[in-house]
Formats: C-alpha cells, structure tokens, sequence
C-alpha cells in the first residue's frame, strides 16, 4: 500500500506504484498530443463568373460535399472558405444555372469559376444504327484517312495500293466541293495542325492544302522532320497564346506548356505521368532496354518487342482542348480533367466518372465537338464502340450512340454527327467514311 500527501494534506491510499507513474507522467504528454491533434485548414478563394463573361454572380453556394463546411458568393461574386480535409468534392450551384462540380486536392487554392445557364431540353433518346450512312463509298477507291474543317470534310482517297492518290473535299451533304490533281508520291495522312490549316504528309515531306474554287493544291512542302518539329506538338490555339505538348518517357508522359504569340515566352502548363507504368518500367530494367532500343530484324525479337511498346506500356492518351473560357486538359491515367484559363493558369480540377459505365473497356479517347462544344469518350464491348457525352460541369458520363460497325476506326464528332472508317469486307482496298446522327 502507497500512502502520498497531496495537496493540502490530503491522503490518497491504496493505488498501485505502476498507476501513480503514470499519473504523474499524464501532464507532460498531454498538451503535445493535443497539439499534434490539431487540424490543418485550407483556405480557398475566387471568383464565380458567368460563362463567356466577366459578370461575377452573387449568392451562389459553395458546400463540401460530406460536412457543413460551405458558403455564399458576395455581390461581385466573390467567396472564400476553409476546409481542414483534402481532397475534397465542392458543389457550386446557383438556380438557373448548371450546378458544378470540383475536385479540391491543394493544387491551387484560388479557384476561377464559370457557370453556365441551365437550357431546358427534351428528354434525349439514345439514336440507333438507322441514321447510320456511308459518307464516302466508291466501288474504285478506297479512303486512307479524313479530316475535317470549317464545316467541310477533307478526304485522302486512293486506289490500286496507292498508286493512284488524290485529295477531295466534300460539304456536310455529302457534294464534291473540290478535288485535286493525282499526286506524284505516296501519301501516309491527313494532318490538321493547331490553326486549323490542312497538310498532307508523306513518307518524307509535309504539304500544305491550299482551297481555290474547285480546286485543291498543294504547296508549301518542307522536310517531314522539321513539319514535325514546328507544327506536330501544337495541339490548339487561342488568340495570344499557341499550346503544344512535348511527349516524354517513351510516351508515359506529355508536358502541356503555352507560348504567347507576341512575346514568344514560354509558360509550362502541366505534366502528366503514368506512375503505375512508370514504377512497373523502374522494376523491369529489360523492359527500359526494349523500350529504347530500335525495331528488331529478326521476327521473334519483334514479338518480344512489339508486345512491350503496344501492350505493357502503350502510350497514354492526353487531350488539350479549349472549351468556352478554360484550356481544358483529360488527364486520363488519373481520370481527371484539369481546367485552365485561356493564357493557362490553373483554375480547378473534375474528376471523370468512368467507372459508372458498366460497358466494356473505356478507350481513353476525348473527342471535342468544335461546333456544338461538347466533348465525348468511347467504351468498347464485343467489337462495338458506344459513345457517351462528357458533362464538364460534374464530370458524370451519358450514353449517346452505339455504332453500327464492329470496330471502326478514326472516330471524330463535327457538329453531333459521328465520323468514322471501316474496312468493309472484299476488297483489299476497302476502306470507307461513314457517319451516324445523334
């Protein structure tokens, strides 16, 4: 038994000799783990603007998702809050206007919003393969590739393996607008660079098309290593500044950086890795070789080879596109889209709620609707591609279209018709442009 004098004479008996120790210790690490426990907070702040305006909206709110945390925009649109979490889901919503929805995971903490006014539209129903058409099909040519610009469809044609090659340009009905004269070489492709000017590229030059009435011509030829260097990595354009990306790590990772057109100065935008790819790639020191090394002469080499550049380490699909007032980029190994202002400072993120679509494998591709602004990605099941409609505002995915043709090719969205090449069956050179109709 332990008999100690407390205070003012006060006998505590019977405790324990190993209890009274840690009483007495009690004090000395009680206000350290009270300080450790103390939360860390965030604070954010910005501007709620109207879409394509710099009108700020009053009163609209702010909440994070899960808590109470939240608050209202002032008169100029104006708000700031605290949060001692990340990351975090903030809803941005306003009546009238489409509600939005941000990542917050410390990136930035002042965030540039736009909303956009809520249209009131008819209930949407998925179209189906009965608006499908062929958009070019010739029993004598075959399509080698297609763009298109400026509500016109540029088409590459050719016939007997190549050797008769010609460009043609037709409107959205489907008339010849244009044509040129066959070519004198081989052509590889259709490339549409950042200002919307169209090249054909061949196995070594790049050339530019050049529309006069009926006519196509082709000039402005340059050595395909320094097209290359010059317009390949420009990915879009606004009026001060031109983006470009810079592919790095064997295609695991691309830089998004902007150059303003009259300064020339160069401001880096972001970067975008596969970490899971790239761990694997630091573990597999065979694999770094194969990946740097040439195209192997022997067949089973090429196996081993081909099977580590296109299967083990594809390349990651990235897309920069400008979208109303953000340079918006997919970043898609992390399921997330990255919004911007026009000259490229970070405005806020949106996580893409790919896996809420139960159809098949998501095909990484982002495909921008120049005319209508929406922006869509594919899934594929069983050889056939579905096409659904990315919401900028919450990131959630709609199903628009499945398309008629098992495995088609070269997908681009103009003006909510879905092009695409098919190779039909028979014919060597077989390949044709059809379209199918939202």
């Amino acid at each position: 038994m332990i008999i100690i004098e407390g205070i003012k004479g006060v006998k505590i008996l019977n405790l324990p000799l190993r209890l009274w120790f840690l009483i007495l210790l009690f004090p000395v690490f009680y206000p350290a783990g009270t300080s450790m426990a103390q939360k860390q907070y965030n604070y954010f702040y910005g501007k709620v603007f109207v879409q394509g305006t710099k009108t700020g909206i009053p009163n609209v709110n702010l909440s994070v998702v899960g808590s109470r945390t939240g608050t209202v925009s002032d008169k100029t649109g104006a708000f700031s809050f605290f949060t001692d979490s990340l990351p975090v889901t903030l809803t941005v919503s306003y009546i009238g206007y489409e509600t939005k929805t941000i990542l917050l995971d410390g990136t930035s903490f002042s965030l540039t919003l736009y909303l956009n006014k809520k249209a009131t539209e008819l209930e949407e129903v998925e179209i189906k393969a009965s608006v499908n058409e062929a958009f070019f099909k010739d029993e004598h040519y075959a399509v080698l590739d297609y763009e298109i610009d400026s509500n016109l469809v540029y088409l590459l044609i050719y016939r007997q393996y190549l050797s008769k090659a010609s460009l043609i340009c037709k409107n959205p009905g489907g008339d010849t607008v244009a044509t040129s004269i066959p070519f004198y070489f081989r052509p590889t492709g259709l490339f549409k660079d950042c200002l919307g000017t169209m090249h054909v590229l061949s196995h070594d030059s790049g050339f530019q098309v050049f529309l006069q009435g009926r006519q196509l011509h082709l000039i402005h030829p340059v050595n395909l290593k320094k097209f290359d260097d010059v317009l390949k990595n420009c990915v879009a354009a606004s009026t001060d500044v031109l983006f470009f990306q810079n592919i790095m790590n064997h295609g695991l990772g691309v830089e998004y950086f902007g150059v303003n057109r009259k300064t020339l100065l160069k401001n880096s935008i972001t970067m975008i890795v596969d970490e899971k790819k790239m761990k694997m790639l630091r573990r597999n020191g065979e694999d770094a070789q194969l990946l740097g090394s040439r195209i192997p002469d022997s067949r089973e080499e090429f196996v081993t080879w081909n099977y580590v550049h296109k299967i083990l380490y594809r390349p990651i699909k990235t897309s920069l596109y400008i979208i109303g007032d953000y340079t918006c980029i997919f970043n898609t190994p992390e399921k997330l889209m990255e919004f911007y202002d026009i000259a490229g400072n970070f405005s806020y993120k949106l996580a893409l709620k790919t896996d809420q679509v139960n159809e098949g494998r998501w095909t990484n591709d982002v495909i921008n609707d120049e005319v209508t602004g929406k922006v869509y990605t594919g899934f594929i099941q069983n050889g056939i591609y579905h096409v659904y409609e990315i919401n900028i505002d919450s990131g959630i995915l709609k199903k628009k279209a499945s398309l008629f043709h098992l495995y088609p090719q070269k997908i681009r969205i103009y003006n909510s018709w879905v092009y695409y090449l098919y190779d039909v069956a028979g014919d060597p050179d077989n390949k044709m442009l059809f379209r199918q109709k939202f």
